[in-house]
């Protein structure tokens, strides 16, 4: 038998976890970084405290909810036309997003083709959906209908890129056996990929109509119309009482919006139907799904098509407008050239540099907040059904707000500046970090947790042991994929004050002049890629 190992010091003990000195170096370096950039962006600790004053006050002015008849009626037709604008944009935006996720699919399609549809896909996710919203302002005037376009674009975005890769991800030998028979392509379509990437589809479909509630109420600050709009015109008459009435309705439909695109989830994605045997003329004939299911399934679709049709029929929007929209969108591109390159160095560099600053100190925050919340989250951590509860309202609760919403209130509260911005984004992005975190560690294998328990290990050393190994690859997803949206974010909260991008954005606007605005939107741009190639180049290396 072997002598155990000497370690440098003379100690036959080694160590179970040697320190990882590159890692402390890199943890020692980034919090030099964030304490650097909270000076940057003039983030103070007496400001904070001035704030937490502010809010005391703030809150004192939202308390009780306006609930007076009048409001309640401004509510309603505010929510309503949200409503609205949600479902006819997921509706158009999913039939215009088919074809291009089709177009995009490298296994079904050309090169070039499939170039085009991915350059369509990334400017259409490129831009966030506000600014997107403000150039349709401009092009076809305020109201709904400046709403439902700019959410168009963004449906077709993030619905055909999940389209294409479903598509990529799907088996070829249906298609193979189509293609082998002499099928043409639209039945290789409509017999090999439709039933393969249907389920998914819906899944997609449902995501996106909660996304597009919550964003109709974000077009609305901008002149999109919907309830954004009345709750814009509440801040501006310092009506905050009403304020809160609306901000708990737009949780409430949130929620509601979450639980009905769960419930079509669990209809139409059900991947293991009961099925049944029925009596047929030649004898027992198998079919995949019940009557039950049959008839759940063409409720949907016929619920879906009253819904589309209400609200298409109901929504007021003034088609004349459309008639020199054309006219209006190259008169403004026009007015955009040549760009005003002049303009950054004077403004949008500082601001390009609050911007990124405002994004990682925002994620940075909302990891440390959201993760004692993930932690309430898991069943596996805590058993306790209230805290489970607690948690996920916190999770629902702030990402139903949006965050130029957000942005909002914290203006209120801490004043114009960079501090709003970064408050807003790291409270916002709670609710998504914390939900995938709570779902890495409720995924964690209960091997290594209960061998530290029954070894008599601490709770920390059971957390920092047993979970952080397995959850640790999903945390650095998340943070990345959070400091991407981020900085998309940051970019147009300048609009109402909180710092950044949006700040140089409003002022060329506010002076008509297009060809600095036409320099933002490069520069906007610009960082989008280089942050997604970034965080992809991250994401291969350090996951």
């Amino acid at each position: 038998m072997s002598a155990p190992p000497v370690s440098a010091g003379g100690s036959l003990r080694a160590r179970a976890f040697p320190p990882n000195w590159p890692l402390r170096l890199g943890a020692v370096l980034f919090v030099a970084y964030v304490i650097y950039a909270a000076g940057i962006v003039d983030i103070r600790w007496e400001r904070f405290v001035q704030g937490l004053g502010n809010g005391a006050r703030f809150l004192g002015r939202m308390f009780p909810p306006n609930l007076a008849h009048d409001k309640l009626q401004l509510l309603a037709q505010g929510m309503l036309e949200s409503l609205q604008i949600a479902i006819i944009a997921t509706g158009a935006g999913v039939l215009l997003a088919l074809p291009v996720g089709l177009c995009a699919a490298r296994n079904l399609m050309p090169l070039p083709v499939t170039i085009l549809a991915r350059g369509l896909i990334a400017l259409c996710r490129t831009f966030h959906p506000v600014i997107v919203a403000i150039l349709f302002v401009k092009a076809v005037g305020f109201g709904a209908l400046a709403g439902i376009l700019a959410l168009i674009v963004a449906t077709i975005g993030f619905i055909a890129k999940l389209i294409a890769e479903a598509i990529e991800e799907m088996s070829m030998k249906p298609i193979e056996a189509l293609r082998a028979a002499g099928s043409p392509f639209l039945s290789v379509v409509t017999m090999g990929v439709v039933p393969q990437v249907l389920p998914r589809f819906i899944g997609f479909a449902a995501y996106q109509l909660d996304s597009n509630l919550r964003n109709s109420a974000l077009v609305g600050l901008v002149g999109g119309g919907g309830i954004g709009a009345t709750l814009f015109t509440a801040f501006q008459r310092f009506d905050y009482d009403f304020v809160l009435t609306i901000i708990i309705a737009i949780i409430l439909a949130v929620m509601a919006g979450e639980i009905l695109s769960a419930f079509m989830r669990r209809v139409y994605q059900d991947e293991a139907p009961s099925g049944e045997v029925k009596q047929g003329a030649s004898g027992p004939v198998w079919h995949r799904f019940t009557a039950a299911e049959r008839g759940m399934r063409l409720a949907f679709w016929g619920l879906a098509a009253l819904a589309l049709g209400w609200s298409v029929q109901t929504i007021e929007v003034i088609p004349e407008f459309l008639y020199d929209a054309p006219a209006q969108t190259v008169d403004l591109f026009t007015r955009m050239w040549p760009i005003d390159w002049a303009y950054f160095p004077k403004t949008v560099q500082q601001a390009l540099i609050e911007t990124l600053h405002t994004a990682t100190l925002g994620t940075v925050l909302a990891i440390l907040m959201a993760t004692p919340v993930a932690l309430m989250c898991a069943r596996n951590i805590s058993s306790s059904i209230w805290v489970n509860t607690l948690g996920r309202f916190i999770l629902v609760a702030t990402r139903s707000v949006h965050t130029l919403v957000w942005a909002l209130l914290f203006v209120a509260i801490f004043g114009p500046g960079a501090l709003a911005g970064v408050m807003a984004v790291a409270v916002h992005s709670i609710g998504f970090t914390g939900k995938f975190l709570a779902e890495a560690i409720e995924e964690a294998k209960p091997g290594p947790i209960e061998a530290l328990r029954a070894a008599g290990a601490p709770w920390r050393s059971v957390l920092l042991k047993g979970f952080w190994p397995q959850v640790k690859p999903a945390f650095l997803a998340v943070s990345l994929f959070r400091w991407d949206i981020n900085v998309r974010e940051s970019a147009v909260l300048g609009l109402v004050g909180a710092g950044g991008l949006g700040v140089a954005l409003q002022a060329a606007m506010d002076n008509l002049y297009w060809d600095q605005v036409g320099l933002v939107l490069v520069v906007i741009f610009a960082v989008v890629v280089v942050t997604e190639i970034v965080t992809a180049t991250l994401r291969a290396k350090v996951i």
